[in-house]
């Protein structure tokens, strides 16, 4: 599946309040991407229903104690379709667990 096909948004946290954030057009800009949830996406057929997996990138300037902890995500790519996150993400607690990878705009 292609992460495009998730309707990624690239976001940098809000000055005041890191739990907002405001979209950004380039990866040079962001600090994090969110994308709907690939094994949801799968399993609701589409978009209806599917929840939104919110990721840090490393070496963005991200406070330390912005959600969700404790991970941050190595970022490379020039934007969404060839993006690449490393290490795996894995969704714990509360959620589906999905546990995949995002490499060169492919999710698996």
């Amino acid at each position: 599946m292609k992460l495009s096909d998730l309707e990624p948004e690239l976001f940098k946290l809000a000055e005041n309040n890191q739990d907002l954030s405001e979209r950004v057009a380039t990866l040079a800009d962001a600090q994090g991407v969110y994308f709907l949830c690939p094994k949801c996406f799968a399993e609701n057929g589409g978009a209806v229903g599917t929840h939104a997996v919110r990721v840090l990138f490393r070496g963005r300037n991200v406070p330390d104690d912005a959600w969700p902890l404790p991970g941050r995500w190595d970022v490379s790519g020039t934007g969404i379709d060839d993006l690449t996150l490393t290490p795996s993400i894995h969704l714990t607690g509360a959620g589906c667990g999905w546990h995949g990878f995002i490499t060169n705009g492919l999710v698996t």
